[in-house]
């Protein structure tokens, strides 16, 4: 008998996005690459076959192939015992390297870890801080930011050594974080012997302590965190690092209830050396090495070899890949891993238990079963980013005690902003300074900066010469970077794609606009692509013309398209979207598993027929909105004529459909609603708000269907809300109950935008307590 050798599948994109970090086409593959055969140009899909379109498809397969084995060769250079075709992301390779060390996953090493104590550990993640604070005024800034963040607080902290133990051990430490919370100095934390004691999570029950909050801040009930003052009438639990950062920016102590440290046990057996990129002078044994902080000490080593070289220097390739391995080892192992969580979806409800803050379990019903991936770890994966936000508010703390401002941060980076009146060399000196605070807490082999200053910040195509950089901020991770030419006309260095990244480009460089100015560094490393830089070109010209509310959009013919998303059928309910459509169709002209699908948005109000005459019944059912999808195109127009709603399986007119120019009318405009006054039209400083806790919900993995989301628009159904706590929930109706009992249904039903019918069917327990009416009956209180 012979074994069936069935092969695997490698995706060629995403093990180049693995390997190279980033997005990339096959025609900017290859030419990254430099593979004999070039991808081809075609003028469109679909058409009767010539043999200029057999040549093209048959060199795409050819420049696949030649793409695939230049990846292969730089995989197996890696020297990893993981198959290539298990390589998904770069998240994939740092699994691969703890694999490859030997290291031991954590839940296989303490199954029977407290579920009560996971429940608290989760309740502490937040992730990485990303606000604005100036929001829609231009304003000079030094862009500055940390050197390998993650990696930086891993080794400051000492973390490799969790998870390289064989568990963790929760001890008692509520004294010892009281006395050090009351003490600690802004010189404490300078120091790196510090940072090791901040392994702790502690409880309180906030009264206007600033802190990470996540909640649905506007009045679309789009959740985000924002920093901001907390009143809770239960506790809540929090890492040490974030009630530091708290006492830094108000200069109060919070009381701390209780806290928990955890102690790294025992060592793994069995752990040996690996070689980095298969490298020789890249060895690192996970006994003996603190595996984060000997990856950038090497990465430092090749980039400075790199920087050394003349540009056209053809070994600058060669170095750049093997920094670029290192980078992404170090990154890959140093935080996304440790809180992966896997969503899978079952047919039958199940009754799962609910952990959360209060310790107190309770069951849901739910078809969305997480299962925690390999190297789950959410130590320290909760301790990793509360460090990191720790490091954001000693930078803003040094900003405000220099009498400058901050713009701008996210995760790791900040704009410090210069106030009028401070002459520029005085800024920049003070700017310095405060980046310069940082150098003794850098914990690698080559000194120097770890709060870095930008490139961004000096003359194009020369290194240290200071040239004034500006900053427009929208909202959180919605900015763009530029220098002012003499003439006034703005120079983009950085910009943001948040927000846009979910648009087929409407053009390209192949039909740029005619009023726009080609942009001034490679575009790839402003970060957008050229329509982006054109329409933060002209979102920062009219704030430099003094009329930043509006914005002229008609700078390219294309823009008054119908908006499209590009979307593929990736799963069986995507895939059901055309059904109808399919129907009666040859199987060659059908949308097919993994066949590309195109979203478009509807006007707002827009209507299918069957929506126009509901029966007078039905006139408290909601109206779904519609939600326009089409067979793959690259024409505006043939996707307009094909579209149909996906819920409903009828044909959607052209007219019903938004443009670019449409889509894109208040992009600039965009609110941070987690700001007091962050919305449509204000401009200026922002302020905090006081956020007053009503009920505590319990969540699972933000991201579920985040790529369903990303292109074809948010939807609530998708998110993993397993509601509050049975006694949170029964305190919040006694307080309603006690509002309606003194200023009656009738007033507290319309305060809150709630029928009397529905109010009423809640507290006389008749209807079950929704999300959405504890979160307006809140807001309009």
């Amino acid at each position: 008998y012979v074994p069936i050798d069935r092969g695997s599948f490698v995706d060629v994109r995403t093990l180049a996005g693995a390997l190279l970090t980033g997005s990339f086409s096959l025609a900017r593959l290859s030419k990254l690459l430099k593979v004999p055969t070039q991808k081809l140009e075609t003028h469109g899909h679909g058409k009767p076959l010539t043999d200029d379109y057999v040549r093209y498809a048959v060199q795409d397969v050819q420049a696949t192939w030649e793409c695939y084995l230049h990846l292969s060769g730089l995989f197996g250079n890696y020297d990893l015992s993981t198959h290539a075709n298990q390589i998904y992301s770069e998240a994939s390779l740092g699994k691969a390297y703890l694999k490859q060390m030997g290291v031991k996953p954590w839940r296989k090493l303490q199954p029977e870890f407290p579920p009560k104590l996971l429940g608290y550990i989760m309740s502490t993640y937040y992730g990485g801080r990303s606000e604005i604070h100036i929001r829609r005024v231009v304003k000079q800034v030094v862009y500055c930011d940390f050197v390998s963040m993650y990696p930086t607080v891993c080794t400051l902290m000492g973390l490799w050594r969790y998870v390289t133990a064989m568990g963790v051990e929760p001890l008692d430490a509520t004294e010892a974080a009281r006395v050090l919370l009351e003490s600690v100095t802004l010189e404490d934390l300078q120091n790196p012997t510090f940072w090791p004691r901040l392994t702790t999570i502690v409880r309180l029950k906030p009264d206007s302590t600033l802190l990470p909050v996540r909640a649905a801040y506007g009045d679309d009930n789009t959740k985000t965190i924002g920093l901001n003052y907390l009143t809770s009438p239960v506790s809540l639990w929090y890492t040490l690092a974030d009630l530091i950062a708290s006492k830094l920016l108000t200069g109060n102590v919070p009381e701390i209830e209780e806290a928990i440290a955890f102690d790294a046990g025992t060592p793994q057996a069995g752990l040996k050396a690996i070689l980095i990129n298969g490298n020789p002078a890249f060895r690192v044994d996970p006994n003996t090495d603190d595996f984060y902080r000997s990856l950038i000490d090497l990465r430092r080593e090749v980039k400075a070899r790199m920087d050394n070289l003349p540009e056209k220097d053809p070994s600058r390739v060669d170095l750049d890949q093997e920094q670029n391995a290192l980078k992404i080892a170090a990154n890959a192992t140093s935080y996304g891993i440790f809180v992966e969580v896997n969503v899978n979806e079952v047919e039958k409800l199940r009754t799962m238990l609910c952990e959360g803050p209060s310790g107190i379990p309770f069951e849901v019903k739910t078809r969305n079963i997480e299962e925690p991936g390999r190297y789950f770890h959410p130590v320290l994966a909760t301790l990793i980013t509360g460090a990191a936000r720790l490091m954001l508010a000693l930078v803003e703390r040094l900003i405000a005690d220099e009498g400058l401002e901050w713009v701008m941060c996210d995760t790791d980076s900040m704009s410090i902003g210069r106030p009028e009146g401070i002459p520029e060399k005085e800024f920049l000196r003070r700017a310095k300074g405060i980046c310069s605070w940082f150098d003794g807490l850098n914990p690698y082999r080559t000194k120097g900066p770890i709060l870095k200053i930008e490139d961004v910040n000096f003359e194009i195509g020369t290194k240290g010469k200071f040239q004034p950089v500006y900053c427009f901020a929208v909202s959180a991770k919605r900015y763009a970077l530029f220098n002012i030419d003499p003439d006034g006309s703005p120079v983009l260095r950085k910009a943001s794609a948040h927000g846009l990244g979910h648009l087929r480009a409407p053009y390209t460089d192949k039909n740029p606009s005619a009023t726009m100015p080609e942009p001034r560094m490679e575009i790839h490393k402003i970060g957008v692509e050229l329509w982006q830089h054109d329409l933060w070109h002209s979102i920062v010209s009219a704030a430099l013309e003094g009329h930043p509310d509006q914005v002229d959009l008609r700078f390219h013919p294309a823009l008054e398209h119908a908006a499209m998303s590009r979307y593929a059928a990736t799963t069986p309910e995507l895939l059901r979207w055309f059904d109808v459509f399919n129907r009666n169709l040859p199987y060659e002209r059908q949308v097919r598993p993994f066949g590309f699908l195109v979203s478009l948005f509807a006007q707002s109000g827009a209507r299918l027929p069957s929506q126009q005459h509901e029966p007078s019944e039905d006139r408290r059912k909601k109206v779904k909105p519609v939600q326009p999808v089409a067979p793959f195109t690259d024409d505006p127009a043939i996707a307009a004529k094909t579209a149909f709603d996906r819920n409903e399986r009828e044909e959607v007119s052209g007219d019903m459909l938004k443009s670019y120019r449409q889509v894109l009318a208040q992009y600039h405009m965009h609110p941070e609603m987690k700001f007091l006054n962050g919305d449509y039209t204000d401009k200026g400083t922002l302020q905090r708000r006081h956020v007053r806790a009503a009920t505590l919900h319990h969540i699972g993995k933000e991201a579920n269907k985040w790529e369903q989301q990303f292109y074809v628009g948010s939807d609530e159904d998708a998110e993993l809300n397993y509601g509050a706590a049975p006694e949170q929930a029964e305190k919040a109706l006694d307080r309603l109950r006690r509002q309606v009992e003194q200023l009656g249904l009738r007033t507290v039903a319309k305060s809150a935008g709630l029928s009397e019918r529905h109010l009423g069917g809640v507290l006389r327990g008749e209807r079950r307590p929704s999300n959405q009416l504890f979160f307006k009956y809140m807001k309009s209180c």
